[in-house]
């Protein structure tokens, strides 16, 4: 047993020592970043000196391609090497990574690696399956839904430094270059818009990680797509297939790859994993992206195809999806029609050659999917990325004939953002004019009646909101947002058993639908159901689906059980998470209103107003207390003060009356 138990010890101290040997390995992905802001890829030579220098001593494959626009089927494809006819992630939100496919992070930790992984976005949290292999996967991105690129890469040089000598594989992610393109205020004014100073906010961030590595680190740096910017009438990506998202940079450096130098055949983003792979001394992997630096393949034959794919326009508008292949010279889009390009020729996509393909071009069209015979993403989108500007995403249903090209759609995408954005501001009827428009022209979209229906909601037109929401769940009945819009609407109404139900179908459909689960979770609260509020609420919080209205919630129940300390944590945590804390405060506040613990309201409305004094509702809702607790002068002066405030016109009017009716009552005073 002894001799045994020697020879074990010797092969382990044998294995660890061959680790000790390893390269380290970092893989940097830049999220929505386009080629043509690096210099190997045409861009100017100020914006990103970081990114630029390590292109520069390093292999800069130049002419890469990613196999879907849209965040979560690339890096599916770049952690594992297959196309996401394998992975089964085609859309963002949607489904979870097959079972048995081998990631990179597996085939890294099997040979001993410590495996991190640092994600900026809830795109792609742990629940789609990315997080196979790594030992720690970071992404507790809080309830924004995304962290910027300081924080990130705060994260990964913890995760360097608590690798120590071991060899380490790290994944670190960033989002800054995603609409709505923040960066710190130094940053204004870099280059030729937002844009651009998301790119040199990134940069900098990636420079400081760089720094940290230890010698002879291999780097891969990519983007997992590009940005629209307004090409072809495409605002930010996913809904075409045209070079400005599908066009990608690509650099790897380190031991390895030989002498600095620029790669100029084609290639994909599923040539990462076992191109990354090989220079690690990994078993090959067995996929579909090939190792770029294998014998022979350096400069692999033409008759090498790309795939492909976005199904985003049909899962969000129901629009045709679009699915294409290239080969680097040429590249064809299969929608309603067919397309082709010659990107060498034409590399602004202008020339449509379809009616008369090139010879050289025809056994590309071969290659062309059947859309009819694809198989669609199935389910709802996953509600957390709707903060991040996603639209709902209703599928569930396989795309049928005649539907809307995306390109004579796509015109339609900046209304429907400006409605949102006049929404925001309270601009009803602005907002309702730009969703008219959009319904008008394009009937047979969801996601224009679900947005109709919701800015009809919260401007105060109650039938007419039920009315659009209803079309939208005719058209996609598997929308969740739209039976929660319902259910906000019946509320408001007065109708809350309708309104539960409303919020019990969103939820079949959408477990993790918060904005459904807290008020049903109210709606048993008010009728002293707590066997069936309880575990609601517990649900959001072990998911990690809570917000702030989740722990207002359980601090109503913890004062109703006179357990302050533990209502007082809840919101304390509301109020951190919160992404309007002057709301939120003033919930809370009226809570213990609710409660009938008047004193501790009070104090928390004027602790509000004292926070936030150009905030309305504080002084709205006092003022109505103060009238009902006989304090008239009390009510005239916080009536007055939030005469200060912006308010609706109608709330205006109707404040504007009260005080009117105060002054006579109290002499003109």
């Amino acid at each position: 047993m002894r001799a045994r138990w020697l020879v074990a010890a010797a092969l382990g101290f044998a294995a660890l020592t061959a680790t000790a040997r390893e390269p380290s390995v970092v893989l940097i992905s830049l999220d929505t970043f386009r080629a043509d802001r690096l210099e190997a890829w045409g861009g100017p030579k100020g914006l990103a000196p970081n990114l630029n220098g390590l292109a520069a001593g390093g292999l800069r494959l130049t002419r890469c391609f990613t196999p879907a626009p849209l965040t979560l089927p690339a890096h599916a494809t770049l952690l594992t090497g297959d196309f996401p006819s394998r992975t089964g992630l085609h859309d963002n939100g949607l489904g979870r990574l097959a079972e048995g496919i081998p990631t990179l992070a597996q085939r890294f930790t099997s040979r001993g690696y410590k495996t991190y992984a640092v994600v900026a976005s809830s795109v792609l949290a742990s629940r789609y399956g990315l997080a196979r292999g790594f030992s720690q996967y970071d992404d507790a991105v809080g309830p924004a839904g995304s962290r910027g690129a300081e924080q990130v890469t705060d994260r990964a040089l913890s995760d360097v430094k608590a690798a120590g000598q071991a060899p380490f594989f790290l994944w670190v992610h960033y989002f800054d270059t995603h609409e709505p393109y923040d960066a710190p205020e130094r940053f204004a004014g870099r280059g030729k818009g937002p844009y651009d100073g998301a790119v040199a906010y990134v940069d900098e961030q990636v420079g400081r990680l760089l720094k940290a590595l230890p010698p002879k680190t291999i780097v891969a740096l990519v983007a997992d797509h590009g940005e629209a910017l307004g090409e072809h009438g495409e605002p930010t990506h996913g809904i075409l297939l045209f070079q400005s998202t599908i066009h990608i940079p690509l650099v790897i450096s380190g031991p390895g790859t030989g002498e600095p130098r620029q790669i100029d055949t084609a290639c994909s983003l599923a040539d990462v994993d076992p191109t990354l792979s090989a220079l690690a001394g990994l078993p090959a992997s067995v996929c579909d992206g090939r190792d770029l630096l294998a014998p022979g393949k350096a400069s692999p034959p033409a008759a090498r195809t790309f795939p492909l794919e976005t199904w985003l326009p049909f899962d969000a508008y129901r629009w045709s999806p679009l699915a294409g292949v290239t080969d680097g010279r040429f590249k064809w889009i299969r929608g309603p029609s067919d397309r082709l390009f010659d990107l060498q020729k034409d590399p602004g996509e202008t020339h449509d050659l379809a009616s008369s393909p090139p010879p050289e071009a025809e056994r590309l069209r071969a290659a062309l999917p059947n859309l009819a015979q694809a198989r669609p993403p199935e389910g709802t989108v996953d509600p957390s990325l709707r903060g991040l500007g996603y639209t709902p995403v209703p599928a569930g249903s396989s795309p049928g004939p005649n539907l809307p090209d995306p390109q004579a759609r796509v015109a339609l995408l900046p209304l429907l953002d400006q409605a949102r954005r006049n929404r925001a501001l309270g601009a009803w009827d602005r907002a309702l004019d730009l969703c008219r428009q959009v319904t008008g022209r394009d009937p047979g979209n969801p996601t224009a009646w679900f947005e109709y229906g919701e800015t009809l909601r919260r401007a105060g037109r109650l039938d007419q909101a039920l009315t659009a929401l209803s079309r939208a769940l005719a058209l996609a009945p598997n929308m969740a947002e739209a039976w929660t819009a319902k259910g906000h609407v019946l509320v408001a109404q007065g109708k809350p058993d309708d309104a539960a139900r409303q919020y019990q179908r969103a939820l079949e459909l959408q477990p993790e639908e918060v904005a459904a689960l807290n008020p049903l979770a109210a709606y048993y609260l008010d009728r002293s159901d707590t066997e069936k509020a309880f575990p609601l609420l517990d649900r959001a919080e072990g998911e990690g689906i809570a917000n702030e209205r989740t722990y207002l919630l359980q601090g109503r129940v913890h004062l109703v059980q006179n357990k302050e300390d533990r209502a007082a944590r809840d919101f304390l945590a509301a109020l951190q998470i919160s992404p309007s804390p002057r709301r939120t405060l003033k919930e809370e506040a009226d809570i213990y209103l609710l409660l009938k613990r008047f004193s501790q309201a009070e104090q928390l409305y004027r602790e509000g107003i004292r926070l936030y004094p150009s905030y309305p509702p504080n002084y709205l809702t006092l003022g109505t207390f103060c009238l009902q607790t006989d304090r008239p002068e009390q009510a005239l002066g916080l009536f007055r003060k939030a005469l200060d405030c912006q308010l609706d016109p109608a709330t205006r009017k109707d404040v504007a009356d009260m005080v009117g009716q105060l002054e006579k009552a109290q002499g003109g005073r």
